[in-house]
């Protein structure tokens, strides 16, 4: 190529990549050419170009593919690796120029591409489609039944789901298994079956089906499906189906059975059908066509029937079922046997006598066979048989009742009637025995005497007679005769009478005694067992003569209950004076006393105590057991054991006894005895130290002295232990506020893992991240741009829990979140100077913080509330500052601020910060508008002022005149005249007032130039309000004019109350001293300097008349002046007597409720009437009332 000579560089194109070249620069001019030596030089590596496909061989059965391809023919460079990808994923990376593909699908197309790479980039073949080679089907599913049937099977079933290739055909195999055990039982093979149906080029379809017909009811076979391609076959898993049931065949006729001696039952058996074709469910009977109401279990092959007709006919049949129906047997006829007469009527008593019955009956109704005979019982004893039906029965006894029973009997037995009773007629009594005498005292004979042995009629009252002499009629059969002499032997007769006569009994005689026994002293009690005591005793210290008997009188303190045994003089026990007593309760309390009886009568001792020896105990039960933490460890390895005393402890329960053995379900050991673990007579242990997770059983043992009793083994678990050998996590992903954590089981479980923990731990406070019973397991709510130590814990149960060791765990950034609001630092009514801290999850490093600044809604109150519309954010800062003053504001404004933080990630805004800036003095701004009519004039000044405050009011004046006071920033007036208008307004808030120009207001002409202000304030004035419009003010003017009025009012009643008091009333009292004269008594000052210090306008003298007055001390007391004797007589009676107490009475509960009895003075005057003396007051005036008696402190 050829230059200019000005050149001195140039581009050479058109080289091939990484290829050398030798260049040299040859200069020209027009004396020659001179060159320079050769420089060579390479050109850099470019991606590869001419790379060819893959060469494609077919590996394991269609599973691996043997991929090789050739270096690209223009490489470029030198290459440093080939990538190959299926499906868009990288399979292959290297130098190597063939590769094994394995892990494939049969008969699978895989799109694949080819990437060679040098320094300078990478070239990629297009893809290029390969398809596997077929293998054998697998995985074929074993049929479905869609329908069963007793004798069919609708099966369908779905392509195998790895096909491998094309499916050629199917074979539907069958076979029952029954011939399933033939064949193991003939060492045959039983894999293959019996081909059913068979599908040759299947199309392709989701599934299949086949109807198997000419099977057996209710009977097992196995199908199952093979499946061939090309390449081989396949066989699914064989599927049982079990024919549906269908009704039984081939049953026999019942046999019926007679059962001896029951004509009205009958015995029916049967057999199973030959051919059950299904669970026998019930047997049912049925009889002369009829079912019975119930059915038999099909285990029952026999009943019988009840409640039949004697001698009848009957056929039975059985029916047969299964959930699918019913077969009947043929039928059976049996012929029941005789039976009695069903019913017989009780016998007629035609007529009697005294001794004599006539009686007559009649056939039964329902014989049930023929009547052989008639039997006649009287009174259960046979008075007559034969075939006859009347009767005549004589030599009976007088005034009797007779019981007349029929039976009537055929060949299958008898039946007895109903009992029907008579009376005979009475006759008089007869044997009437001599009446018992006992003697009960030495003044006293108890007589007792039966009825006539055959009083042959009612006994209507009974005569006794002593030595002749009538002593009792009546109807009783004992009398009690007192008032007999001692040692004087008594006759007694007695008679007895009916209705047709009286017969007397023989005398009997009896001779009083002269005293009972006593001194009977206390028995002897040896218990000899758990249920008898020996009972000893000794004869009365005074017997008082012979003995006829000992009574032992035995009771129970508990139960209330008493028994009691006679010896006689017949018996052993009465000489020799001993007895047990048998049948007693073990270790029970009893009292035993003993009673002699003589002829006389009978004493017994007092009460003895004895308690009968124990028994081994009983009735004890299963201990509770109660799982609980072990001290040490904390493990569920201690039993609490509790158990209630046996039911029947026979005694002193001394110990328990524990036993303690491993469940048999789990012990190597089964021979090991049980181990006792507890020896005391509590009712409570604890177990402690048992092996975790393992099942072991108690049994307890009440012991007392005589015995022990066992309870049944009650078993529990222990619980489980923490396991051992947690691994630390695994973290699989990790983003910046989540990871996925996969956790490898304990190295030793020590149970059941039931819950996995994933934990964060920082310094010695741990935070659960995840808990879960999976090894994967995902963290969320990770703080970004944090580094965590990550620790598994794995848990049995509840507390017991380990921990692993941890795993460090860096989060990624993210945005800041969390940024605080601003605070307030300092506030004007033009600008607010804040302050705000860090986000509270910086997420990152905080790059940068801006201010965001809006006007917020609602504004300030007024009166009368103003539009309101959010304004816009602003932008008012941005830096690295943590601070800023923002200036500019408006006063009495609310303002929303929020600061917003940055990192590299994004950023976050705080919560808007409410500001509400000071208050101004007001400003005039622009004029008002006004405008008019012909009947109306408007003014409008809603934008003439900047309120910078709460507003107090506007008022508006016209010529100085005000015209309106208000809170609304506009006003319309009548139009009443033509003259020029001067209006001013004036805007007054909480911080002063400003007042616009005045501007005059023609109707005719308009508006005229506003004047000037004149102190050149711009119409802002702070003045006050009026001073009589304060509050302060007015409630001074109301004060004082209170105080002048109590002062009028005290000067009205000063001089109300001076007048002198009414010579009519009568104030309390006075105590004065009483003393004695010539003359009677007088009654005389107290003191005169008590008097005068209380500044009394008279002296309290006898010989001065004065009448009562009222005198006022500096306690408020009225004090008495002492009256005359001559005005007292004369202005006193009876009824003012009553009068002055009642006015004491009234002034001590005034002076009570007014707490006015205290002396101001510091001490006792002597003026006032105390409790006391008040109470002896009004007692003095009853008696006066009563008895006219004089007081005896007054001259009355």
């Amino acid at each position: 190529m050829a230059e200019s000579g000005s050149v001195l560089e140039a581009p050479v194109y058109g080289l091939e990549p990484y290829s050398e070249y030798s260049l040299r620069v040859e200069a020209v001019n027009d004396a020659g050419i001179v060159s320079s030596p050769w420089v060579v030089i390479r050109t850099l590596e470019a991606s590869p170009s001419g790379l060819a496909n893959f060469t494609v061989e077919q590996r394991e059965q269609g599973r691996a593919l043997l991929l090789s391809w050739d270096q690209p023919s223009a490489p470029n460079g030198i290459i440093t690796m080939y990538n190959l990808y299926s499906e868009g994923n990288l399979e292959f990376s290297g130098l190597s120029r063939n590769f094994l593909f394995r892990r494939l699908e049969p008969w699978t197309t895989y799109s694949l591409t080819l990437e060679a790479c040098t320094s300078a980039g990478c070239t990629r073949t297009p893809p290029q489609q390969v398809t596997t080679a077929a293998a054998p089907p697998a995985s074929q599913p074993p049929p479905r039944p869609l329908f069963v049937g007793p004798d069919s099977v609708s099966l369908t079933w779905a392509p195998p789901s790895q096909p491998n290739g094309p499916i050629g055909e199917y074979f539907l195999l069958g076979r029952s298994l029954e011939e399933v055990g033939r064949g193991r039982s003939n060492e045959e093979g039983t894999e293959k079956g019996k081909v059913l149906f068979r599908k040759t080029s299947p199309e392709h379809a989701d599934s299949l089906s086949y109807t198997v017909t000419g099977l057996r009811p209710w009977t097992e076979y196995e199908f199952s499906v093979r499946t061939h391609n090309p390449a081989g076959h396949t066989q699914s898993p064989w599927v049982t189906v079990t024919t549906r049931q269908a009704p039984p065949r081939g049953l026999a006729a019942p046999t019926v059975h007679h059962i001896p001696g029951q004509p009205s039952e009958v015995l029916v058996s049967w057999t199973p059908p030959l051919e059950p074709n299904g669970i026998l469910q019930s047997y049912r009977i049925q009889r002369n066509n009829v079912s019975f109401s119930f059915s038999f279990d099909p285990t029952v092959l026999s009943y019988t029937d009840e409640d039949l007709m004697p001698f009848s006919t009957y056929s039975y049949s059985i029916l047969a079922c299964t959930s699918e129906g019913c077969i009947s047997s043929p039928y059976t006829n049996i012929t029941t046997l005789e039976a009695p007469p069903a019913t017989v009527q009780a016998p007629t008593v035609d007529s009697f006598t005294s001794n004599s019955i006539n009686i007559s009956w009649s056939k039964p109704l329902t014989q049930n066979g023929e009547v052989t005979e008639y039997v006649l019982n009287l009174n259960n004893e046979e008075a007559y048989r034969g075939k006859d039906q009347n009767i005549a029965l004589s030599d009976l006894q007088p005034h009797t009742s007779y019981q007349l029973v029929l039976l009537a009997c055929t060949n299958g037995g008898c039946t007895t009637s109903a009992t029907v009773s008579t009376v005979t007629e009475e006759a008089p009594p007869t044997g009437l025995p001599a009446p018992t005498l006992k003697v009960t005292g030495p003044e006293s004979v108890e007589v007792s005497w039966r009825p006539p042995e055959h009083p042959n009629g009612i006994i209507t009252g009974y005569e006794l007679r002593r030595d002749g002499e009538v002593i009792y009629v009546g109807t009783e059969t004992h009398y009690h005769d007192f008032t007999l002499l001692p040692s004087v032997q008594y006759s007694y007769v007695v008679s007895a009478n009916n209705s047709k006569g009286a017969v007397s009994s023989a005398a009997g005689t009896a001779k009083t005694h002269p005293s009972t026994p006593s001194g009977v002293g206390l028995p002897t009690l040896t218990p000899l067992g758990p249920g008898q005591v020996r009972v000893e005793w000794s004869p009365p210290a005074r017997p008082n003569g012979d003995i006829v008997s000992y009574t032992v009188h035995q009771r129970d303190p508990v139960q209330l209950s008493m028994t009691s045994t006679v010896f006689t003089p017949e018996d052993d026990d009465f000489s020799n004076r001993y007895t047990t007593l048998h049948g007693l309760v073990a270790y029970h309390r009893y009292e035993v006393r003993v009673e002699a009886c003589t002829a006389l009568g009978c004493s017994s001792s007092d009460w003895s105590p004895v308690l009968t020896l124990e028994a081994p105990p009983a009735g004890q039960t299963a201990p509770l057991l109660a799982l609980q933490a072990d001290t040490h460890t904390g493990l569920q390895t201690t039993f609490l054991l509790t158990w209630a005393p046996p039911a029947q402890p026979n005694g002193r329960v001394l110990h328990y006894e524990v036993y303690r053995r491993l469940d048999h379900t789990t012990d190597i050991n089964r021979s090991d005895p049980p181990t006792l673990v507890y020896r005391n007579i509590s009712t409570t242990c604890k177990d402690e130290a048992l092996q975790p997770y393992t099942v072991y059983q108690y049994q307890v043992w009440a012991v007392n002295s005589a015995g022990h009793s066992k309870s049944a083994w009650a078993s529990e678990r222990t619980g489980p232990a923490p396991p051992d050998g947690v691994r630390p996590p695994i973290f699989l992903s990790v983003s910046a506020t989540s990871a996925v954590v996969d956790i490898r089981p304990p190295a030793r479980p020590n149970g059941i893992v039931t819950l996995y923990r994933v934990f964060s731990l920082n310094l010695s406070n741990h935070t659960l991240l995840s808990e879960g019973t999976s090894h994967q397991q995902t963290l969320h709510g990770l703080h970004p741009y944090t580094q965590y130590r990550v620790g598994v814990e794995a848990c049995t149960c509840y507390q017991c829990c380990s921990q692993g060791p941890v795993s460090e765990l860096h989060t990624l950034a993210a945005p800041p979140a969390h940024q605080p609001s601003p605070r307030l630092v300092t506030l004007t009514s033009r600008s607010v100077q804040l302050e705000w801290d860090e986000p509270l999850s910086p997420n990152g490093v905080i790059e940068s913080y801006a201010l965001h600044l809006r006007s917020a809604c609602p504004q300030p109150l007024q009166p009368v509330p103003l539009p309101c519309v959010e304004g816009p954010i602003e932008v008012c800062y941005f830096g690295k500052s943590q601070s800023y003053n923002v200036t500019g504001l408006q006063p009495y404004s609310t303002y929303e601020l929020r600061a917003a933080c940055f990192n590299s990630m994004g950023s976050t805004a705080s919560n808007w910060t409410t500001v509400n800036t000071l208050s101004e003095a007001p400003q005039y701004v622009s004029p008002f508008s006004i405008d008019g009519n012909l009947t109306v004039i408007w003014l409008d000044w809603a934008g003439s002022f900047s309120l910078n405050g709460y507003l107090k009011e506007y008022s508006v004046t016209e010529s100085q005149l005000r015209v309106y006071t208000g809170f609304y920033s506009y006003l319309h007036i009548p139009r009443t005249s033509q003259k020029t208008l001067s209006f001013q307004v004036t805007c007054t808030t909480n911080t002063g007032s400003a007042s616009s120009p005045i501007i005059r207001y023609s109707p005719a002409t308009g508006l005229d130039p506003a004047e000037p202000e004149d102190n050149g304030q711009q119409g802002v004035s702070m003045s006050a309000e009026p001073v009589y419009s304060e509050l302060w003010f007015i409630l001074l003017l109301v004060l004082l004019g209170l105080f002048l009025l109590a002062i009028l009012l005290g000067l009205v009643l000063r001089r109300a109350l001076r007048k002198n008091p009414s010579a009519r009333e009568r104030p309390p009292l006075v105590m004065l001293q009483k003393t004695r004269k010539a003359g009677g008594e007088v009654y005389m000052r107290p003191c005169p300097e008590l008097c005068s210090k209380h500044h009394s306008s008279s002296v309290l003298l006898p010989d001065r008349p004065t009448g009562l007055t009222d005198t006022k001390i500096v306690s408020g007391m009225s004090v008495l002046r002492v009256p005359s004797q001559t005005d007292l007589s004369h202005a006193y009676s009876q009824h003012s007597l009553h009068r002055s107490i009642s006015q004491l009475i009234d002034r001590k509960s005034l002076m009570m409720e007014e707490g006015s009895w205290d002396n101001p003075l510091g001490q006792d005057s002597g003026l006032y009437v105390e409790d006391d003396e008040f109470v002896d007051a009004i007692k003095s005036i009853n008696s006066v009332k009563s008895e006219h008696a004089m007081f005896t402190d007054t001259h009355l």
